[in-house]
């Protein structure tokens, strides 16, 4: 039965083909198949109402605005939503992230008397001062998080590891469920094995502390004294790209590396299959969704033990660089081996990771939580 739900996030897309946040706009437009969708972007893009893909968005346009203003804007998120409540009832809120569309989501929960449910998107339960880096850094945003986790009926993690840190959080288990976000498989799916000649790695991710790229480096590192041919794709732009690249130097991977900068959302289906691994080096991954995009197009994955990746890695997850070189070695020196790792990747991806599979997924929970 179709029902209407409100989507609260920080930001969201004016149009089908500006892709804010496409993971999130891809589960939108896909819940809007049998459902009715309204989605609240707290800050971006600017204020509108937008209409694409079978759902309506209201946009609050905060911008980067913080202090007395980030008040203002949640009250008048939370008055967006009952508006627009009392013209069309809805029957459950989702809020992706449990800061700022968290808090928003309990408030206006309150008032409508409707379910929340919950998502954690990021780093919304950690905090590492040495890369400046979570949300639970500052007294308020603590409490915030703690208040829409405390108030929410379900609360959903995309991954294990970030299940565990709900728990650690004192999340009640009755209230928590494994809800991965998704990928379009038809989209991103394997073409043919790339040259051996040139045996070739990937990481798509932001250049910033918590991505972790001078672990990157060390691995690249140490694999090109055996593998001299070895090449890095690097898909990503940060403040921390100057940096790198004169890393890049002393460690003799000057010639080694595609500095691809911001690749567009359209663009990365045909990046993948240019690689012959995925590796993933952050510190903190609430998920991942960079990684099921690799294993959708056939990509085997290595990397740290954060996120999803410990439960779909090639090998063991670990944060060591001369074993995460190993692994690499191990796996390309097997052309054979790797051919069955490329068919388990895509059975993965199509069979648990897959849009019809992960929108399945937040349905049943929208229907126990109204249930």
């Amino acid at each position: 039965m179709s029902q209407h739900i409100a989507l609260i996030l920080p930001g969201f897309s004016r149009d089908a083909d500006h892709w804010a946040i496409p993971a999130l706009q891809n589960l939108a437009v896909h819940l809007a198949q049998a459902h009715d969708v309204t989605v609240f972007s707290l800050r971006y893009p600017a204020v509108g109402v937008y209409r694409f893909g079978g759902l309506t968005h209201v946009a609050l346009g905060g911008g980067l605005r913080g202090g007395l203003y980030s008040f203002y804007l949640w009250q008048r998120a939370v008055r967006a939503i009952v508006q627009v409540h009392r013209q069309r009832p809805f029957h459950l809120l989702h809020a992706f992230w449990v800061d700022e569309p968290g808090l928003t989501a309990v408030l206006a929960a309150a008032l409508i008397k409707r379910p929340v449910v919950a998502s954690i998107g990021g780093g919304e339960l950690v905090y590492f001062p040495d890369l400046a880096y979570g949300t639970q850094a500052t007294r308020l945003r603590r409490t915030i998080i703690r208040v829409a986790l405390n108030r929410a009926t379900a609360v959903t993690a995309g991954s294990l590891y970030q299940l565990d840190q709900c728990r650690t959080h004192g999340v009640p288990a009755e209230r928590l469920h494994l809800a991965p976000l998704g990928v379009d498989t038809d989209l991103f799916r394997p073409r043919p094995t790339p040259d051996w000649a040139r045996p070739t790695l990937i990481q798509a991710a932001s250049l910033v502390p918590v991505k972790e790229q001078v672990l990157l480096l060390e691995v690249m590192q140490r694999a090109r004294e055996t593998i001299p041919s070895i090449h890095l794709i690097l898909a990503g732009d940060g403040p921390l790209k100057e940096d790198l690249q004169q890393l890049a130097r002393p460690y003799g991977l000057a010639e080694s590396i595609t500095w691809a900068g911001k690749v567009a959302y359209p663009a990365m289906p045909g990046l993948y299959p240019q690689a012959h691994l995925y590796l993933q080096t952050s510190r903190h991954e609430s998920q991942g969704v960079a990684v099921v995009e690799a294993l959708a197009c056939g990509l085997p994955v290595l990397g740290t033990a954060v996120g999803l990746l410990p439960e779909v890695a090639a090998r063991p997850a670990t944060h060591d660089p001369a074993t995460l070189a190993a692994q690499m070695m191990d796996v390309l020196a097997d052309q054979q081996g790797y051919e069955q790792l490329r068919e388990q990747a895509r059975r993965t991806a199509v069979n648990d990771y897959s849009l019809p599979h992960t929108t399945a997924a937040f349905t049943r929970i929208y229907e126990k939580v109204m249930g």
